[in-house]
């Protein structure tokens, strides 16, 4: 055995399991960066997290600088573009209305709640305003200024969960030679049914791709808006580095189909061989 192996294999017993879990994990994420490359021509960020380290207004889009051991990609409004400046702008005034009516809503039942007491001597709570108050402008407003990409391998099962109004299933705009299944769920607005009127909810879009010695994903409906979407591990013959692999893409639903059209998943298989 050639010394540089003989110290290698010693090198790898002698490795803590969650050592040697964090050197496989940035071994795959190096790859999946490396295949997201052409789809993602952006700047890193700062240190900091919140503008590209060129400090460039130019770009759309900046990648945040990824933590060691992290298994997630996060690509971000760049702030200092003029263009999501304007968005932003004009999200900030659909949640300023929303608040206003919030606003309204509080005072009218606090209106009611002190008569109420007037007249019967008890006392009844009151709804403040908060951050769900927001309502649907804001939570679209984050999350199409983000595509959050995780990524997970080698487990005996992937399982997702997903509030929404549709039914997660099988994309039919995106093909990936070589995916298992590619699993997706447009943006939508769901409606939960509380005490109070009923409340909407946004719903990102997301698409999760699979690949490797994989079954084909079930979708089960859980609640009625409530679904979980699970892709079971299958036996494989060898033993290659990486048996199975999911992608999960959550946020922007223009810029996930982009990146999912333009990414080098070559490179990704690769790793399955």
């Amino acid at each position: 055995m050639p010394r540089w192996i003989f110290f290698a294999a010693a090198l790898a017993w002698s490795l803590p399991a969650a050592a040697q879990g964090t050197a496989d994990g940035d071994r795959v994420m190096t790859v999946v960066r490396a295949a997201l490359a052409p789809a993602l021509p952006f700047p890193d960020t700062d240190q900091t997290g919140s503008v590209p380290a060129t400090g460039s207004p130019e770009p759309l889009w900046m990648v945040r600088v990824r933590e060691p051991g992290a298994r997630t990609i996060e690509v971000m409004a760049n702030p200092l573009n003029e263009m999501n400046q304007a968005r932003a702008a004009r999200a900030m005034a659909q949640i300023g209305a929303a608040i206003d009516a919030a606003q309204k809503r509080a005072e009218l039942q606090y209106e009611r709640a002190v008569a109420e007491a007037k007249r019967t001597g008890r006392s009844q709570d009151v709804d403040g305003v908060g951050l769900s108050d927001e309502g649907v402008a804001g939570a679209r407003i984050d999350a199409e200024a983000h595509v959050t990409i995780d990524v997970d391998f080698n487990q005996p099962s992937y399982v997702v969960a997903v509030e929404s109004s549709v039914a997660p299933a099988p994309s039919r705009q995106i093909t990936i030679a070589g995916a298992v299944a590619i699993v997706a769920v447009p943006s939508n607005i769901y409606r939960t049914r509380t005490a109070q009127p009923t409340d909407e909810n946004y719903c990102p879009a997301e698409t999760m791709v699979y690949f490797g010695a994989l079954a084909a994903p079930e979708v089960r409906q859980r609640s009625e808006h409530g679904y979980e979407i699970t892709a079971s591990a299958v036996a494989v013959g060898g033993a290659p580095f990486v048996r199975s692999m999911a992608v999960r893409f959550r946020g922007n639903e223009v810029l996930i189909a982009e990146i999912l059209q333009q990414a080098d998943w070559n490179a990704v298989l690769e790793l399955l061989k």
